[in-house]
């Protein structure tokens, strides 16, 4: 899957698909009543002049308030969708044990510890590789590797096992527009809804 590019085109494109649709919604119930007005009036009776225009003009009210609300739901979207543009080349945080190339991994050991054991799991082959973080050293760890690997970590105090976090940050390469909303996209095509952030790292 490719990165999809934001642009106008797509943006116009959603936004007016929503918009021609609650036109239909409320053009149509409105016409429906008008025409059973007409259709079911008195002959000896008729609706006058005056009153056939008066209706007419509500009906362009009800179109330009359904223009308004759809012109006003795209806004705040398009308002949201241009704030996750701004993180492109960013790391953030997203919950997932899964590292892409370039991926940075951050270790937060809970207790005292002697070393962690960072055990990386190629998802392509299968093999597994292990890297000794000890203590004292950075604790963290960037991927360079071109292949997807699965992360697992364990601290160690004593030859005993110690409770110990791991956070992925990933750097945000494009963002998708969907109906859900703003979907951002990483290193080997992964992506995620910008709901699953955590932190943007400045």
């Amino acid at each position: 899957m490719g990165i999809q590019s934001v642009g106008s085109s797509y943006t116009t494109t959603t936004t007016q698909s929503a918009s021609n649709s609650g036109n239909k919604l409320g053009k149509d119930a409105f016409l429906q009543i008008l025409v059973s007005q007409l259709k079911y009036q008195d002959p000896m009776s008729p609706m006058k002049a005056d009153e056939m225009l008066s209706q007419l003009s509500q009906l362009t009210q009800v179109e330009q308030l359904t223009n308004l609300t759809a012109s006003m739901n795209a806004m705040r979207k398009a308002g949201d969708v241009s704030q996750w543009i701004s993180t492109i080349g960013k790391k953030v945080n997203v919950s997932t044990n899964a590292l892409s190339k370039g991926d940075e991994l951050t270790l937060m050991p809970q207790n005292d510890y002697d070393r962690i054991v960072v055990t990386l799991k190629n998802l392509k082959d299968g093999s597994s590789r292990d890297i000794t973080i000890n203590k004292g050293d950075l604790l963290t760890y960037t991927h360079d590797g071109d292949d997807m690997v699965q992360v697992s970590v364990k601290a160690m105090k004593d030859n005993k096992q110690v409770s110990c976090q791991a956070v992925v940050f990933k750097t945000v390469q494009g963002v998708i527009v969907a109906d859900s909303g703003p979907v951002l996209v990483f290193g080997n095509d992964e992506t995620y809804d910008a709901s699953q952030v955590q932190v943007i790292k400045k």
